[in-house]
């Protein structure tokens, strides 16, 4: 039987492969800009591929691919809406990562675009897999490709630190899934999620204590990949070691891939009805997002603040999935998409000042946003929308998470929530007071206005802000849709 991962995916495994030769190519020919265009129309046509597939599940319905005769141990690709809604994500982030890239990275081109597309292609096989053993192997691709491209400046001790730690932490929550995986084939005798799904629907009395320690080694693992507390301490070092673009795509999609499978395991295989995970999971919620704004306030370095950051939002998110219900898993949903593009904002605007300024430190960039205006007021409206402001994205997931959360019961949750939004409020306000309002320093005052390649992602993440805040019901058609169809 031929390989059919399903268009999208087949495209990106496809381009994936070629890429090295293409890079190989543009290297002998001395033609860097041949790698930067291959990838960026890969990313573009897999976009273009992947949205004609959404159509094709909203108007038909799941898609499901075998292969083999039996379901129960073949492999299984099945895309759904969550599915399509992820995976677009992961492609668009990685294309505007891609663009950026092209005035960004200096160095090694022909070796960054494979390793880029390899990470999204991972990504995007893990939202399509329909087996637990699919689900790993392209997990895995997705990881390798993230830990060498942490390490992508290996000269620089601070990179390959960083990676060696993001690669030994993230090695332990993969043996942590490994073994929740074993668990749930011992169950079962199958790891075909629909499969499971039915198998596990009413568990006997026998099975449930086995069905704990397979839900906690699981949520553990994917944990660490979502930077979950306590496993999230590759994070704020894995950020400032690795390439801006790279920072985007790690806190804007690629932790995303381990909340995705909270959504996808925990409502498919181990539902709240049958499992009552949902108390353990909020308590996590919120120790992560404490954790992350305290320590976000405490950075001076901006690409550590961020990524504390990233792990408060992850607390968010997390607790969206905890209330376990349409509203809240809509409201987690969304707010995988806001933060996925405002963090991707975020981290590019602040790989331009890097780059023009070359320095990470808060106080040394003061007065940026003066000498380079177009980058500063991209980064002030996505570093607005991530504190909450109204108006724009992001205020809307915070708002149904709460709301959500309030209908449930979760109040003493929805407090900390709302203490830490506040939170989040006082260090974006310092953030956008120093970049602006603040006399330019002499590191500042040298620094200029980075290319059109580096200004468009900046550009195309500000109006989304902006038209998503402005006008959000599409989207929120789309999660709500997407999370009835996960309760049904």
């Amino acid at each position: 039987m031929a390989l059919n991962f399903t268009p999208t995916l087949n495209l990106l495994i496809l381009l994936t492969i070629l890429s090295p030769l293409v890079s190989y190519i543009a290297r002998r020919m001395k033609t860097p800009r041949a790698a930067e265009l291959y990838a960026v129309l890969a990313f573009i046509a897999a976009l273009a591929v992947a949205y004609n597939q959404y159509l094709t599940v909203l108007s038909q319905g799941p898609i499901t691919v075998v292969a083999g005769p039996d379901p129960s141990v073949s492999s299984v690709i099945y895309v759904d809406l969550l599915s399509m809604f992820v995976a677009g994500i992961f492609i668009f982030v990685g294309l505007l990562a891609a663009i950026f890239s092209i005035g960004y990275i200096e160095e090694r081109k022909p070796e960054f675009y494979p390793l880029l597309l390899a990470m999204v292609t991972g990504m995007v096989g893990v939202a399509f897999s329909g087996d637990l053993l699919t689900f790993f192997i392209f997990w895995e691709l997705m990881s390798i490709s993230s830990y060498l491209l942490v390490a992508f400046r290996y000269r620089d001790w601070e990179a390959v630190e960083a990676s060696l730690k993001y690669l030994i932490i993230s090695a332990a929550g993969a043996a942590s899934i490994l073994l929740g995986i074993s668990f749930v084939y011992g169950l079962a005798g199958t790891l075909n999620l629909s499969i499971l799904a039915e198998t596990l629907a009413n568990p006997t009395a026998a099975a449930i204590p086995w069905s704990y320690i397979a839900i906690a080694l699981l949520i553990a693992g994917f944990g660490v990949n979502a930077a979950m507390a306590p496993f999230h301490t590759w994070l704020p070092d894995a950020h400032p070691a690795a390439p801006s673009p790279i920072s985007a795509m790690l806190s804007g999609v690629v932790i995303k891939t381990g909340i995705y499978a909270m959504f996808r395991i925990l409502a498919l295989v181990f539902p709240a009805a049958y499992f009552d995970w949902r108390l353990t999971l909020a308590i996590f919620a919120v120790l992560t997002m404490s954790m992350g704004n305290i320590m976000a306030l405490l950075q001076e370095d901006i690409k550590r603040l961020l990524a504390f950051s990233s792990i408060a939002h992850i607390g968010y998110i997390l607790l969206g999935i905890s209330i376990a219900s349409v509203p809240g898993f809509a409201g987690g949903l969304f707010h995988v998409l806001n933060h996925a593009l405002m963090k991707a904002l975020l981290f590019l605007g602040a790989g331009a000042f890097i780059h023009a300024a070359a320095t990470r430190n808060i106080d040394e960039l003061s007065g940026i946003g003066k000498v380079m205006p177009f980058s500063g007021i991209a980064f002030a409206i996505g570093a607005f929308s991530l504190a909450g402001i109204p108006g724009l994205n992001t205020f809307w997931s915070e708002v149904q998470i709460i709301i959500a959360g309030l209908d449930a019961g979760f109040t003493a949750f929805i407090v900390i929530m709302i203490v830490n939004i506040l939170l989040s409020v006082a260090y974006y306000l310092r953030l956008i007071q120093t970049i602006f309002f603040k006399q330019v320093s002499p590191v500042a005052a040298k620094a200029h206005e980075v290319g059109i390649s580096m200004l468009i992602p900046l550009f195309i993440l500000t109006a989304l802000a902006i038209i998503i805040g402005v006008y959000p019901t599409p989207v929120f058609d789309i999660v709500f849709k997407i999370s009835s169809t996960l309760f049904t």
